[in-house]
Parts: C-alpha cells; sequence; structure tokens
C-alpha cells in the first residue's frame, strides 16, 4: 500500500512542461527541457513529457530501470521520426525522476536535474540528483527567444555527449548515464521525487533536504514562489519562476 502527495504548478502563464505519473508502487517526474527555436521538431514539450512517461509506466515492471527508460526513449522516438529531425541536438528531452519499489527493495533513477530524496525511517536523508549539468563551467547566458540561456551551440557541444550532460532525449544510450540505487524498504520512511523548480529551496535559498519534509508538498511549491518574487538576485530576461513538481511516497 502506497500513500501519495503530489502537486505540479506552471512557472508562468505558458502550459505546464513538468509531468508526473503514479502507480502502485512506482512513482516518475519529468521535467521538460524549455525548446530552442529551430529544434526540428513539430510537437511541444508537453506532448513530449506526457508520451515519455506513458512509456516508462508501461514499462515500469521489474526490468532494469535504465533498460526501461532507454526503451521508453526508442518508443517516443518512434511515434515522430517520420515528422520531425531527431537528429536536431536540440530535439525536445526532458530531466527524469523514477521510483519503484521491487519485491523488498526501492528503487530509483535520476538522469539530469531531477531529484530523489530518501528519508529513512530513523529520519536521516539521502538526496541524488545529477551534477553534471550544475558542474560544466558554461558559457556567458544570451537571450533565446527572450529568455536567458546557453547559445544554442554550446549546447549542441555538451548535451548527451562526453565531458557534458545526459538527458532523455532521442538517443536511447543517454539512459545508460543516468544515476541509480536503491534501499531495503525496511529502511525507507518517505521518498520525495522532485524537477528542479522545486530543487531551487536548497540550492538557491540555502534549505536542507530534511526540511523539505516538514510541509507538504503544495505548501513546497508555494514557499519556493514566493521567495522567487522576492529574489532581487535574477538578472532581465532570466527565468523567475520555473514549472514545479513534487511527488511523496510513503509505503505503509
Amino acid at each position: 500500500m502506497i500513500e501519495v502527495m503530489a502537486a505540479s504548478r506552471p512557472g508562468g502563464a505558458a502550459p505546464n512542461e513538468d509531468f508526473h505519473l503514479v502507480g502502485d508502487d512506482w512513482a516518475l517526474v519529468l521535467d521538460g527541457i524549455t525548446r530552442y527555436p529551430d529544434d526540428g521538431c513539430v510537437h511541444d514539450v508537453p506532448w513530449y513529457v506526457r508520451l515519455l512517461g506513458a512509456a516508462i509506466a508501461v514499462r515500469i515492471g521489474e526490468a532494469e530501470l535504465k533498460a526501461v527508460l532507454a526503451e521508453a526513449i526508442e518508443a517516443v522516438n518512434s511515434l515522430h521520426a517520420h515528422s520531425c529531425d531527431l537528429r536536431n541536438p536540440v530535439t525536445p528531452g526532458a530531466t527524469a525522476a523514477v521510483v519503484r519499489r521491487v519485491g523488498d527493495e526501492v528503487e530509483w533513477l535520476v538522469l539530469g536535474d531531477c531529484a530523489v530524496v530518501v528519508r529513512d525511517r530513523d529520519g536521516g536523508v539521502e538526496a541524488v540528483s545529477d551534477g553534471r549539468l550544475a558542474g560544466l563551467a558554461g558559457v556567458p547566458a544570451v537571450d533565446v527567444a527572450g529568455v536567458r540561456r546557453w547559445p544554442v551551440e554550446y549546447v549542441a557541444g555538451v548535451r548527451n555527449r562526453e565531458g557534458g550532460y545526459w538527458v532523455a532525449a532521442a538517443d536511447p544510450e543517454a539512459a545508460g548515464r543516468a544515476l541509480t540505487g536503491s534501499r531495503p524498504i525496511g529502511e525507507v520512511g518517505d521518498v520525495l521525487l522532485c524537477t528542479d523548480g522545486l530543487t531551487r529551496l536548497v540550492e538557491r535559498y540555502g534549505y536542507e533536504w530534511p526540511e523539505l519534509f516538514a510541509s507538504g508538498v503544495e505548501d513546497l511549491i508555494g514557499l519556493v514562489r514566493e521567495l522567487e518574487t522576492d529574489d532581487t538576485r535574477f538578472r532581465e530576461h532570466a527565468k523567475r519562476h520555473d514549472d514545479a513538481t513534487a511527488v511523496r511516497l510513503r509505503w505503509a
């Protein structure tokens, strides 16, 4: 039996590019990557994350999680390879966090800057997030369609490349670069899956991971919105509010 709290909120007037699903013994969150102009795809980001989430859900069973994600990427490729240029280096993609129970183990996968945070029954917290994107030296951001972002030429050289960072897009081999782990179910109290719109509480505003379990997920999103609104450090055209999604699980 699983107890669930879930919430998702767009960062503004545009459609929410996050996506989440919860099953009997599993959950996932996806953070769609805001698209670049001329990305070679006729579909929008919500279409991509919705289809990728559904493809993961039907394969979630007991196959190894990296294989589940790789097969899901291939399945979505097959739905639009005829209409879209999937060789484009900025073809639509997403970061991902997946958690499931298999037997007496809780397993997780993280690809990109989503997070899985496990609180054990003694109150200890283990947070798993992929730091390869944040660890890049990067180049100065530029205005891309009204938002400050890395230049597309730079992204093309580091996205799903050795020495760069990895996301779920058209290349199923990226799934093999995901972070994975597991804990015995008897050790696990709560699990929080969240997109980087919520991990800002820790990464930008100085909260500690254990503090995120003191509030409901709706309250956490409300808190990050308040902090963003009052934050004077955002530069012009920076993304003040990001889509934010959180799913909290407890196996009873």
